[in-house]
């Protein structure tokens, strides 16, 4: 899998800067709906938890909420956004794998830097949120980068398998949205789990993405390196996934061929 992305190198970048250059063409306010609509989306939650619903982050800083949920809710968006653009890949590209011998993987993975285009913005917007909260950004704060390269590698290695089971199965089309709307509610990302009980926070830890979501908040508002058990989760799950999207790529390659 990495030798055919490193093998189609040239097209993978060619493709991405003409998706990047025409994905927004034709609209108004083009790349800036990259960035309206998370914070359009951010405001709705902060209101409803933070006034409504009165729910706030329970860090005993004076973080406010918006941070809080910023910092949980943009690496989530592009965690989503990876799973529901990659898991399109194969679809959305089927005259060209008809036409070529380019392998799944590779759209996959275009679809992976899109996101991490967004995903880099995201970053760029909790700077500022954090100094109007009046968070100060420490030395700690340089590994969310590397925090958002691992959490798209998790999200290429589900969306690998869900492409070619969408292939077979075109139902999965409409059900992975509503999983992944589902999904962020099974996360710490509206809310802090600080105050769970004990066995239910061990249950969330088993969520995939959940150290990842942890781990930003560690280096941006809590500046402090994620625990040992946050690494070695976060590198666990990588692996485990790339490791299924390997194995399903190899044993559905031929017959998805046949359906495209």
């Amino acid at each position: 899998m990495l030798k055919n992305l490193y093998t189609y190198r040239r097209y993978l970048l060619g493709s991405f800067w003409t998706d990047l250059r025409y994905r927004y063409a034709g609209t108004a306010l083009g790349f800036f709906w990259v960035i309206i609509n998370p914070i359009v989306e951010v405001i709705i939650y902060a209101v409803v938890f933070s006034q409504i619903v009165s729910i706030r982050s329970g860090g005993g800083k004076g973080i406010s909420y918006v941070l809080f949920l910023t910092s949980g809710l943009f690496p989530y968006l592009a965690f989503s956004q990876m799973i529901s653009r990659g898991s399109n890949a194969i679809k959305s590209n089927a005259l060209y794998m008809r036409r070529s011998l380019v392998p799944a993987e590779v759209f996959v993975f275009k679809e992976g830097l899109l996101t991490s285009f967004s995903f880099l913005i995201y970053l760029v917007l909790l700077i500022p949120i954090s100094l109007v909260a009046d968070n100060p950004i420490t030395w700690q704060a340089v590994l969310m980068p590397v925090f958002a390269g691992l959490l798209l590698l998790l999200g290429f290695g589900m969306a690998i398998p869900l492409a070619n089971f969408r292939i077979l199965f075109p139902d999965l089309g409409e059900i992975i949205p509503v999983l992944l709307q589902l999904w962020r509610w099974t996360l710490p990302v509206m809310f802090s789990d600080k105050n769970f009980p004990t066995w239910l926070r061990r249950i969330m830890s088993l969520n995939p993405p959940y150290y990842f979501i942890r781990a930003f908040r560690d280096v941006l508002i809590e500046h402090r390196i994620p625990p040992m058990e946050a690494w070695l989760s976060i590198g666990f799950w990588i692996i485990a996934f790339l490791l299924i999207a390997q194995l399903v790529s190899r044993w559905l390659r031929n017959e998805v061929k046949d359906l495209l």
